[in-house]
């Protein structure tokens, strides 16, 4: 796929998109003997996937939640309100996630490319993570790259332990495939997944459908008012984006006001998950670290850096 075969496909119109994303899904059930699951994340996003799914492919396909205990409680109860949903949960909590392995900030991949170079014992992984390799990829970006002898760990792992792995069991034991409702223009890892196999993927260790990767986040909206489609009332709040609540990837970028919301509409939820440590450190003081802007930002900068120095 293409760069240029993305962006057309996004200006199509919602119908067009509608008919790819049930075309793309009845394509995906045929290669695997109709072994396919919707991954229901109770999100604006999954929710207009699974509504195409019922609506146009197969009204009875198995359709599955992982619970992490890191949701927006609207979340749950909507995911609890929506017919045939499996819930299924992790084995670890996203204590215990941070305790060991650190905290999610700045991105997926800076995160793990920030735990490796400072963990790692091979030295040409540090180099690659410090310089990049021959074409430049795998780089720590220079602005994060003293979060290397931070005092504290920052890492992806979170993803793995409450998503990734909970889902790759279910997988193991149901022998189902995902039908999963990510868009391409989300993130960057997205996009090139989308460059490197286009909606439908059969990767021997990972075989899943993204019928709803040419979409915009305009597209979702418009779905959801052409069908009057249910969704959670989270988003009615003014948040734009659910999924983990303790989830700090992205929230460096300017303006982004999530932790202001957890604070203004779940306090005790903010003062929860504020309060996790990893090697002694708060998620507030490393926020602080890394200086991000979060309502209790302005802390004694002195107090924190003798505490931590």
């Amino acid at each position: 796929m293409t760069v240029e075969e993305l962006k057309y496909r996004q200006s199509w119109s919602l119908e067009q998109k509608i008919d790819h994303a049930v075309g793309t899904v009845e394509f995906f059930l045929s290669q695997t003997g109709g072994k396919g699951y919707v991954s229901f994340s109770g999100g604006k996003d999954s929710t207009v996937l699974l509504d195409i799914v019922r609506r146009f492919v197969d009204k009875n396909i198995a359709t599955v939640f992982c619970n992490t205990g890191n949701e927006y409680p609207e979340v749950v109860k909507f995911v609890r309100s929506t017919e045939n949903v499996t819930i299924i949960r992790p084995e670890i909590h996203i204590k215990q996630i941070i305790e060991k392995y650190g905290f999610p900030l700045i991105s997926k991949e800076q995160s793990q490319y920030i735990r490796q170079a400072k963990h790692t014992n091979s030295e040409k992984l540090r180099n690659i993570r410090l310089h990049g390799s021959i074409n430049g990829i795998g780089k720590i970006a220079e602005k994060w790259k003293f979060l290397i002898d931070a005092p504290f760990d920052v890492s992806e792992k979170c993803c793995y332990f409450l998503k990734k792995k909970p889902f790759a069991k279910f997988r193991k034991e149901s022998g189902l495939y995902p039908v999963i409702g990510t868009m391409a223009g989300e993130s960057r890892l997205r996009f090139q997944k989308w460059l490197k196999t286009g909606c439908n993927s059969f990767e021997t260790n990972m075989a899943a459908s993204y019928p709803i990767s040419i979409w915009t986040e305009a597209d979702i909206w418009a779905y959801i008012r052409k069908f009057n489609l249910p969704y959670s009332p989270v988003y009615d709040t003014g948040i734009k984006r659910t999924g983990c609540v303790v989830c700090g990837f992205g929230c460096h970028i300017k303006g982004d006001r999530r932790f202001y919301f957890l604070k203004e509409n779940k306090p005790k939820i903010y003062e929860h998950f504020m309060k996790m440590e990893n090697n002694g450190i708060s998620y507030k003081e490393a926020l602080q670290y890394c200086g991000i802007d979060f309502p209790d930002s302005k802390i004694n900068q002195l107090y924190f850096n003798f505490k931590i120095h």
